[in-house]
């Protein structure tokens, strides 16, 4: 048998290198430093660089190793094929006639007519009743009803306190009213003071407190341009009673201080405030104001503005002083 090297042609090197690689058969081993040697079919996977997995992958591939070749996962595929007469229950809601191919239900023709609605039969009309009011106009808003307001004063009648007040005194009470829940009793003042004792000692009364008093400027009503507005309470009675008694401008009333030591700094307020001498005042005089003080800042045509000036100027010394605005901050109004 001839060799068949001898007939193996020689491919030239590109270089211009005039050295050959001969062509062998499968069956000839090739050396080891041969250049262009066969790759195996499989090589071996090369070992994987830290990090480039995950820990939940890495844990995945080595319980995959460890199970054998022969046994294989169990999959849901095989827990219905194991248990073939479990039905698995449908993950779609089941609509009635409707196939199992998913197809919608065909509705089924009935044969039944709906009955109407029977409607309730309407009340008979009164012939004689109001007709209905007709819908206001587009834009226009209806007028509010009228508002009926409380019944502000009423006489005061069947009170055992009112009738034995109006017995003892008769034409010196003028008015004997209800406001609000407060009983008012208007006397003149010539029976004024009489009235407040009465109050004070009988036994039906016994109001031994005075809670205020104070004054009202009336200056249109001729004559009577003042309300003195004494309020009391009787503890024992637990019960309250408003007096009034009205004034001319200039005239004096008389003091209810020795009945109600407490009315001493009240009758005080009301002369600084209104003017009003009260006779048998122990200290008269001012309370909230200078006694050189121009005017009683609550009557009604005391003037408001620059009324602080005459007294200013009379009793404080001042001057104005220039000073450089240099100096103060624009921005906050205060010096630097």
């Amino acid at each position: 048998m001839e060799d068949e090297t001898k007939d193996t042609p020689k491919v030239p090197d590109p270089g211009g290198d005039q050295k050959g690689v001969d062509q062998r058969t499968s069956d000839s081993p090739a050396p080891d430093n041969t250049v262009g040697a066969d790759v195996p079919e499989k090589a071996p996977p090369l070992p994987a660089e830290a990090g480039s997995s995950s820990p939940a992958e890495e844990i995945e591939a080595k319980v995959k190793a460890e199970i054998p070749s022969q046994e294989k996962l169990k999959t849901e595929a095989k827990v219905e094929a194991a248990l073939p007469a479990v039905e698995k229950p449908s993950m779609t809601p089941t609509v009635e006639g409707a196939s199992k191919e998913g197809e919608p239900p065909v509705p089924k023709k009935t044969d039944q007519v709906s009955e109407p609605k029977k409607t309730p039969p309407r009340a008979p009309v009164d012939p004689s009743a109001a007709p209905p009011k007709a819908a206001p106009a587009a834009g226009h808003k209806p007028a509010p009803p009228a508002k009926k307001g409380p019944v502000i004063t009423v006489d005061i009648t069947d009170d055992p306190l009112i009738d034995r007040i109006r017995g003892r005194f008769g034409d010196a009470i003028t008015e004997a009213v209800a406001t609000l829940g407060q009983q008012i009793v208007r006397v003149k003042k010539a029976s004024y003071l009489e009235l407040c004792k009465f109050l004070h000692d009988d036994e039906e009364a016994l109001f031994d407190m005075c809670t205020d008093l104070t004054a009202i400027h009336w200056p249109d009503r001729s004559g009577e341009e003042f309300d003195i507005v004494i309020l009391l309470y009787s503890v024992p009675k637990n019960r309250r009673l408003r007096v009034k008694a009205s004034l001319a401008d200039g005239e004096a009333c008389a003091s209810v201080t020795g009945i109600w030591a407490g009315a001493d700094w009240m009758e005080r307020e009301v002369y600084d405030m209104f003017g009003i001498r009260f006779d048998g005042h122990p200290d008269l005089r001012r309370i909230l104001l200078p006694e050189d003080w121009p005017g009683h800042p609550l009557r009604k045509e005391y003037p408001i503005e620059y009324r602080d000036n005459e007294w200013t100027d009379k009793h404080l010394d001042y001057r104005e002083i220039d000073y450089d605005t240099s100096v103060i901050d624009v921005k906050y109004g205060e010096r630097r």
